[in-house]
């Protein structure tokens, strides 16, 4: 069965109080201010792991505005890792935007080396400016990519972002919420992008236009068939319950969502044992 993780993006509006008024960006600014502070960091990462222990989940991906690469001090690390272990959480992957110039790529990659984490997923602008540069750093540091989609239209215009080879070290990560652009080509794309995909973050959201978050199969994307088309095509990675509501905590309508997400995983022959 694929492993089920928890995006700690999902509290994009916790350290504002749920009342996150400004856009995502307020919430990701607020967060690294919440979490830079070394002397701070322990308890705060710690009361982190625990609210999404309590969920049940046994991993997560790593928002990087949780342990930012241009803050993070190897310090900040060896507590993360330690408070990690000591919740019996793994990380399945780093999620975020890792830079624009070779430092700030290094440095993202020398955080992820730290948390021995292997999975970049998100944005690398530094990629477009140098792809043959990111991609010799990626392997130096031993390390995948996996670019997310937003907005674009096509399966085709999303492979264009990471090229047409070096597939060992790049590839895409689906997030179901943006793909509700492609209609119903949704199904098509996840065939097409089958090879390169490295991650599904799944999300509903509650209208085609705009990206607000809901509890799975109370919006517009189809979640459920979503997982069965994985299936289809043999996808074994890791999937994350996205939900990212701004004003509420979303603990348990994630929650929900996990279980729901794992009784669609379990297989048939394994729900008949259990009933």
């Amino acid at each position: 069965m694929n492993k089920i993780s928890f995006i700690t993006a999902n509290f994009v509006a916790r350290e504002l109080g749920y009342e996150l008024t400004e856009g995502w960006h307020q919430g990701n600014n607020a967060t690294n201010d919440y979490f830079r502070s070394i002397d701070t960091f322990p308890k705060r990462f710690d009361a982190l792991l625990k609210e999404i222990n309590r969920m049940g989940f046994q991993s997560i991906d790593l928002w990087v505005s949780h342990l930012h690469w241009a803050w993070a001090t190897k310090e900040h690390s060896k507590i993360a890792n330690s408070l990690i272990n000591k919740h019996r959480l793994r990380v399945a992957s780093m999620v975020g935007n890792f830079g624009a110039t070779r430092l700030e790529l290094e440095a993202a990659c020398q955080v992820a080396n730290a948390m021995e984490i292997r999975l970049l997923a998100g944005s690398v602008p530094f990629l477009r400016i140098n792809r043959d540069e990111a991609v010799t750093i990626l392997r130096d540091y031993g390390l995948e990519f996996a670019q997310m989609n937003q907005k674009e239209e096509s399966a085709d215009q999303l492979l264009k972002k990471i090229g047409y080879d070096n597939h060992d070290i790049l590839g895409i990560a689906i997030d179901t919420g943006w793909y509700q652009v492609l209609k119903e080509s949704l199904f098509d794309a996840f065939e097409e992008l089958a090879p390169n995909l490295k991650l599904v973050q799944l999300k509903d959201v509650v209208a085609m236009e705009g990206n607000t978050t809901c509890i799975y199969e109370k919006g517009v994307i189809p979640v459920h068939q979503c997982i069965q088309k994985l299936q289809e095509i043999r996808f074994n990675g890791s999937i994350t319950v996205e939900h990212h509501p701004f004003d509420r905590n979303p603990a348990e309508e994630c929650q929900h969502n996990f279980e729901l997400l794992r009784s669609w995983l379990t297989p048939q022959s394994q729900r008949a044992r259990i009933r």
